[in-house]
């Protein structure tokens, strides 16, 4: 490996330069370039860079300041040319997308990153952040992706900086913005170094922002920012503000060293900081010495050139041009290797832990290709001198603050552990032990022993017309009478717990059935509700009863079970029979209902799924005119795809019915229907349920699909006049307003056991469709013969055209032709298909 710096100021410089360059053409070579200079007098240096190395991997960034040879230069173009005899490289752009996980992916898959890549450098933009509305002022955490990685791989680089004519980044001959470029190299035998100087160091306790505006910060816990700062500053003196340049207010932990720069005192007392603060953020004062830095810089320094890297890259934070005055921080690299680098708004760097973007740091990456040769290097010292009178008094200061706090946090802790002890393990209104403690003895709980939880049901009434005083009296009385009931049944050894304010659980052992133990419980819980439980010293009340329901499960049944899901078991048992007027449910006998209840479940997933991915499909069942059995419209009706299947609406409506799931998968059906058939002159109508009447959204969606449509009078909008409907005069108003528009409306499933004939006659539809519960055996059934033509009579004076549906054969079909039905729907006839938009019909 050899590495080569040229510091150009215009391109036949670089002309001259490179000529006289000799290098092996078989070798990779990775050239980076930090310029001062315009992004298009770049890009005529990477084109001349290319033709000069053809096969080079060309990338850099804008800055203010370069590093050459260990020294700091502000003016001109940086190239820096590494020739790697033995290293592979690969190269690659990341345009930001704003899916931070996604890009940082993207990014080690083109980079092809094995286990074989030893470093990666990386030069990229900093975005807009949309809070602070500052231009480029937050990083884009790409380089997260690379903690996921089997191994530990380091990316080194940085964030670029403007420049006087702006920033970017540089890949190849090309100039990119809002994105990020990389290189990695891939060598197994590749030795890597890396280090990090970032000497900011929190001093004292932590500070709450209880005020400030955009970056002008007012107020620390509720005191004057400038009064915070004479008090540890200069013991309540005046500080002049160039002392408060050298202490900047730390945010979130040191090893993150998010520091903030004092900028400029106001005269309402604020002080203005470069960056902008959040009320109730926490800060800390913080604190660089010069000579600090310089110490650990040489030391780090020393350390590295033991191990004689052929070529050092430094990435340094500008930030530290103007807090490090006088002291030249790159140069103890220059005996280590050739040094060369960049100054960077923020630098890449990879810790024991994590991949991550520093601040206001020093990093550097140091590489060699061929075998380490030890060897000793002399040790250069020096001395600085600095005023530190302002840090002894901000560390005196502090030391007071935190004795002050230890002491207060020692009498708090002592009281809370006197609280914790009391209230772990023992229900503070009925003395009994809690839920923790009844988890330790479940932990326990043996084959012939069983779990009965009671709730109070009418307890939250008891409070309210008696008050909390007498509710909490009740608990007490309760809780004594359960245990001496569940001593008299079930024998001494039964424990109560309390696990609710409310609720109880029991532990007993029986060899008893479990039907006999509900008759035990059962004849506890008619005692009980029989005792009158007035409060002693309130006579007025003359009568308090209780209501209570208990939930049984017992171990032998659910042998395997674990602790909390025993629990869950008998309160759900409970829960259950509190819904069905039961004083008492087994758990056992709920496994069904369990099941059917995962089954649920499981279908709630698949349609959840299908809404997701856009599977809502829809199929299609023709409206035949009676006699001709020409076609005249269709009913289109919704499937979900699940894999390879078709799933039909039976098996998902009832079980999504009233949820948010069951709205969207109404939208992307109208969405469907309407996009397919505006390929169509075909008649077609869609459902509304209940539900869909109710929302917004779906109306408003319906209403512009209507409107953006040519003919409006081939939709049919079909109601289900059902006792779910509580609003009628809502419904009128949709179905009036969808009419307005040119829809047609459609009585669905009439005659279908709830059907409010008043109501139909105010909503004046346009066709009624008679349920398939009234047309299945017409040509079987005199009686419903009879009623299915009292009931086209009844359309026919409503002014409206019939639908017969589920006509399922020939004979059912010539009935309902016979009986005066204008339309036909059923099997016989045509089954439900895909919905596919065809040719305008011919009739």
């Amino acid at each position: 490996m050899q590495c080569h710096s040229i510091l150009v100021q215009d391109l036949s410089q670089l002309q001259a330069e490179v000529l006289q360059f000799s290098s092996n053409q078989s070798a990779q070579h990775l050239i980076q370039v930090f310029s001062t200079q315009s992004s298009d007098l770049v890009v005529e240096y990477s084109r001349l860079l290319q033709q000069r190395f053809p096969n080079a991997t060309i990338l850099g960034q804008s800055t203010s300041h370069c590093i050459k040879d260990g020294d700091i230069v502000n003016l001109g173009t940086l190239v820096v040319v590494t020739e790697l005899d033995e290293t592979r490289l690969s190269a690659c752009v990341i345009p930001y997308t704003g899916d931070q996980s996604r890009d940082g992916e993207a990014l080690i898959e083109q980079l092809q990153i094995t286990e074989e890549t030893k470093a990666v450098i990386c030069f990229a933009e900093q975005v807009d952040d949309k809070e602070t509305l500052l231009f480029g002022s937050k990083d884009y955490q790409v380089f997260e992706a690379f903690n996921e990685l089997p191994f530990e791989l380091p990316v080194a680089g940085g964030l670029s900086q403007p420049n006087l004519f702006g920033c970017w980044v540089l890949c190849g001959e090309e100039i990119f913005h809002h994105a990020c470029v990389a290189v990695a190299l891939h060598n197994h035998d590749l030795n890597v170094w890396r280090g990090c100087f970032a000497e900011w160091n929190p001093i004292g306790r932590t500070f709450r922002i209880t005020e400030a505006k955009d970056g002008v910060l007012y107020k620390l816990d509720g005191v004057p920012v400038q009064q915070v700062y004479n008090r540890y500053l200069a013991d309540g003196n005046p500080v002049p503000f160039e002392q408060l340049y050298d202490f900047p207010l730390m945010k979130g932990e040191a090893n993150g060293q998010k520091v903030y720069v004092p900028v400029r005192q106001l005269e309402d007392g604020g002080i203005e900081f470069d960056t902008h603060w959040q009320e109730g953020d926490e800060v800390r004062f913080c604190y660089n010495h010069p000579s600090l830095t310089e110490e650990q810089v040489r030391i780090g320094a020393k350390n590295l050139r033991r191990h004689q890297p052929e070529s050092v890259f430094i990435y340094n934070c500008s930030s530290r041009l103007d807090f490090i005055d006088d002291v030249n921080e790159t140069r103890p690299f220059a005996s280590a290797g050739s040094v060369n680098g960049t100054y960077c708004l923020g630098e890449l760097y990879r810790d024991v832990n994590q991949q991550t973007i520093m601040h206001h740091s020093l990093t550097y990456l140091a590489m060699r290709e061929h075998e380490v040769i030890t060897n000793e290097v002399c040790e250069e010292r020096a001395t600085y001198q600095h005023h530190v009178s302002p840090l002894f008094s901000l560390i005196r200061n502090a030391v007071a603050d935190v004795d002050d706090m230890q002491t207060n946090m020692e009498q708090k802790l002592l009281e809370q552990a006197r609280r914790l002890t009391e209230s772990y393990r023992r229900d503070r209104r009925t003395g009994l032990p809690n839920r923790s403690v009844l988890k330790e003895r479940l932990a326990s709980i043996r084959i012939s022993e069983h779990l009965l939880t009671v709730k109070l049901t009418n307890f939250s009434q008891v409070n309210e017309k008696y008050g909390y005083q007498v509710g909490d009296q009740l608990l007490k009385d309760l809780s004594q009478y359960f245990k001496e009931q569940l001593w008299q049944r079930f024998g001494g050894s039964a424990e109560l717990y309390s696990i609710g304010v409310g609720e109880w659980a029991a532990v007993f052992p029986s060899h008893h059935t479990g039907l006999y133990i509900r008759h035990l419980f059962t004849e506890l819980v008619d005692a009980i509700e029989h005792v009158n439980f007035e409060p002693f010293g309130l006579p007025e009340l003359d009568c308090l009863s209780v209501s209570i329901c208990g939930g049984l499960v017992s171990r032998r049944d659910f042998p395997d079970t674990s602790v909390e899901e025993l629990l869950i078991k008998s309160i759900e048992a409970r829960k259950h029979g509190m819904k069905n007027n039961r004083h008492m449910c087994n758990a056992k006998l709920l496994e069904k209902e369990e099941e059917n209840r995962q089954e649920q479940l499981s279908w709630l997933a698949s349609v959840s799924r299908a809404v997701l991915d856009h599977k809502v499909i829809a199929y299609a069942q023709p409206i035949f005119a009676a006699h001709s059995h020409a076609k005249v419209s269709q009913e289109c009706l919704v499937r979900i795809k699940d894999g390879n299947q078709v799933i039909p609406p039976g098996k998902f409506l009832p079980i999504i019915e009233g949820t948010h799931i069951y709205t969207r998968l109404s939208r992307q059906m109208i969405n469907h229907v309407f996009e397919t058939m505006s390929h169509s002159d075909e008649s077609f109508s869609i459902n509304l349920s209940p539900q869909d009447l109710m929302s917004d959204k779906t109306l408003y969606l319906l209403e512009s699909a209507l409107q953006k449509m040519v003919r409006p009078e081939r939709v049919g909008i079909e109601v289900l006049e059902t006792e779910q409907i509580k609003d009628y005069t809502r419904m009128r108003e949709v179905c009036n307003h969808f009419k307005g528009l040119g829809a047609k409306i459609v009585v669905d499933d009439f005659g279908s056991g709830y059907s409010n004939i008043d109501e139909i006659i105010k909503l004046e539809p346009d066709t009624i469709k008679l349920d398939g519960s009234i047309i299945r055996n017409i040509d079987k059934d005199r009686r419903q013969r009879q009623i299915a033509m009292q009931l086209v009579r009844l359309c026919h004076v409503f002014e409206a055209r019939t639908v017969a549906e589920f006509v399922h054969n020939e004979q059912v079909c010539r009935v309902a032709e016979d009986l005066g039905v204008d339309y036909l729907q059923g099997f016989y006839l045509a089954e439900p298909s895909p919905l596919l938009a065809k040719e305008p019909l011919a009739y």
